[in-house]
């Protein structure tokens, strides 16, 4: 037995997988185990987890395979195979700060009417650090009703209590775009949740438009919206209702939302641009 489950699924990660790993290896607080699962991979990203595996003997880990199905598939075996009483997530391209997982330890052990928690994050692009913290509160909570109207959490940086997930179900695995919100704000129906205002781990992306795949942004925009209609649809499940209002004023939020990420992801490319031409 451990307290923490790490999942880190991977797919042709050869480039960043073990720089993810090492994050957890540097970790200040140890009583976890990493679950590895290779997403059907054809790169070297493989035989580099089996080397750090065989590096630090010292680290409980599985390293499990499956064909491509997804990260949500993925990241359900990991969550099957766990054996800790928190279940944390840590995607192939990502890394946490060192105490990410102690700050989050000690406070869940302090409030244990908490079954899901994150924390801010830093955005790095090009060694460029791009966000800023708005509040000087160590802790945030976050209702039900306030996450439907903002993604408060973002996948690298949650925890959550294993038992949680034993009564609300796990990731969607039909699903591909929007599939951890959906099961984060299911969480957040049924028990309390909030987030650390300390950066404790840091994406190399663009949280969203990156390299300009508005595709993909229209798909997650999609989905987002079908999140809403899913937990509508599930009022008889909880006493946290969404009223019909509420779920046009939610969408209509939502698409008001996704035009103004278009836009910003216009002008992130159109400032890139002059950046580019003005140093040639």
């Amino acid at each position: 037995m451990c307290k923490v489950s790490i999942i880190v699924p991977y797919y042709n990660s050869e480039k960043t997988i073990i720089r993810a790993l090492d994050s957890i290896k540097n970790q200040t607080y140890k009583d976890f185990e990493i679950i590895i699962i290779n997403d059907g991979s054809n790169d070297s990203s493989e035989k580099l987890v089996n080397k750090f595996i065989n590096d630090n003997k010292n680290i409980k880990c599985k390293h499990l395979n499956q064909k491509n199905k997804g990260p949500s598939s993925a990241r359900n075996l990991g969550i099957k195979s766990s054996k800790g009483e928190y279940i944390a997530f840590l995607d192939s391209d990502d890394t946490w700060e060192n105490n990410k997982l102690e700050e989050q330890i000690n406070f869940l052990e302090k409030h244990k009417d908490y079954y899901i928690l994150g924390t801010q994050n830093n955005i790095i692009i090009k060694g460029k650090k791009l966000n800023k913290i708005k509040t000087n509160d160590y802790f945030t909570e976050i209702t039900f009703y306030k996450r439907l109207f903002k993604n408060y959490f973002i996948t690298p940086s949650v925890i959550i209590n294993k038992k949680a997930l034993e009564e609300i179900g796990l990731f969607n695995e039909e699903q591909r775009y929007a599939e951890d919100q959906l099961l984060f704000m299911r969480v957040l129906r049924k028990f309390k949740g909030g987030i650390i205002n300390i950066p404790l781990c840091t994406t190399y992306k663009y949280l969203y438009g990156d390299n300009g795949l508005s595709a993909n942004m229209k798909m997650c925009e999609k989905f987002e919206i079908r999140n809403l209609i899913l937990l509508y649809k599930e009022n008889n499940k909880s006493e946290k209702k969404i009223s019909f209002a509420l779920l046009i004023l939610l969408i209509i939020f939502s698409y008001l939302k996704y035009l103004r990420r278009i836009l910003i992801v216009k002008l992130r490319k159109y400032r890139w641009l002059n950046e580019k031409n003005y140093f040639c």
